[in-house]
């Protein structure tokens, strides 16, 4: 878990070495970025590299005591906060400031890891804002977070923001060919169907989730607004499964790129398995009309991240997606 094995955060890694190299350490750190992308191990590889016994350069060994600690949690210095249930509490965060009043017991810094920090209740938060405004010495706070927006403007501004972006879907590809066994057309529509997470693309069941794709397309082509009954049954079905519903929206956007790109770059359509019905589907349509569904499924999205009722926009989107004649998907 050194610096060397995390992929496609390149910018990310290059600021951390350059604070260690410098011996400028902010006491306060905040990872943003989605899930999946290397945030967490991140947050380890650069505990490790500020604690290792033999560091190569500016990054751990990986192999010391000190490190190996690191890597299986049980570092005494590295104190790592998770959600319990859906959010992070009051309790964890006194938990952490009493064990902060003593020095670091083994290494030269104590690590605070606060995961999925937008988690934390207004207490939780005040809390740790309370930590951030009078930092404990030899003691450095990692928070991770999806983005900037989902904390406390006080606690963003106390902390060194870092974007993590997005993994460049090759070398998801790559990683899912190396250690999945995956052919290299289904690597790359499961790494652009999970959107750049790594994380999330090798947790992937890809019978499960070609099966999936398969009868979400399905259903998108056999709706009519004929019958707005089953257009709206799909809307709720698809706002109930919240677990899945921002993947369901991912994959429509990248389903209706590629056929609108079918009709102006076929060499770049992602979904290559399915380019039969691609084809078929794009054969039907103008590219103003793709292009108006582009900007459906994208709004949809908009309007969801900023909390509008999901089963609403759903059934809006699906009206609009199917407001012209295509030909089935089969």
């Amino acid at each position: 878990m050194t610096f060397e094995s995390i992929i496609g955060q390149d910018r990310p890694i290059r600021f951390l070495t350059q604070t260690l190299q410098k011996r400028s350490v902010p006491h306060a750190l905040l990872f943003t970025g989605i899930d999946g992308i290397g945030k967490r191990k991140t947050a380890v590889a650069f505990g490790m590299a500020l604690n290792c016994l033999s560091p190569v350069g500016v990054s751990a060994c990986g192999a010391c005591i000190s490190c190996q600690k690191m890597i299986s949690g049980s570092h005494p210095d590295m104190i790592t906060v998770n959600p319990e249930g859906a959010f992070i509490k009051i309790n964890q965060v006194r938990t952490v400031a009493r064990e902060l009043r003593f020095a670091p017991l083994e290494g030269n810094q104590r690590f605070v890891i606060i995961n999925d920090a937008q988690a934390m209740n207004l207490e939780a938060s005040n809390a740790i804002l309370k930590i951030l405004e009078e930092p404990p010495r030899h003691t450095i706070l990692i928070l991770t977070a999806s983005q900037t927006t989902d904390l406390l403007p006080t606690i963003v501004s106390r902390c060194q923001q870092i974007g993590f972006r997005p993994i460049p879907y090759e070398k998801v590809a790559e990683a899912l060919m190396d250690l999945r066994g995956l052919n290299r057309k289904t690597a790359t529509t499961v790494a652009v169907s999970t959107q750049g997470s790594l994380g999330k693309a090798l947790s992937v069941d890809v019978e499960a989730w070609s099966l999936w794709r398969s009868g979400l397309l399905d259903q998108i082509s056999s709706l009519s607004t004929t019958s707005v009954q089953p257009v709206f049954a799909f809307a709720e079905s698809l706002s109930r499964d919240k677990g899945k519903l921002a993947d369901a929206l991912d994959l429509l956007m990248t389903w209706y790129r590629d056929v609108l790109l079918y009709k102006v770059s076929p060499g770049r359509i992602v979904n290559k398995d399915l380019m039969n019905k691609i084809q078929q589907v794009s054969k039907g349509q103008s590219i103003s009309e793709l292009l108006g569904k582009v900007e459906a499924v994208n709004a949809t999205q908009t309007a969801i991240s900023r909390n509008s009722n999901p089963r609403l926009a759903l059934e809006v989107m699906l009206i609009r997606l199917c407001s012209d004649d295509q030909p089935s998907v089969p």
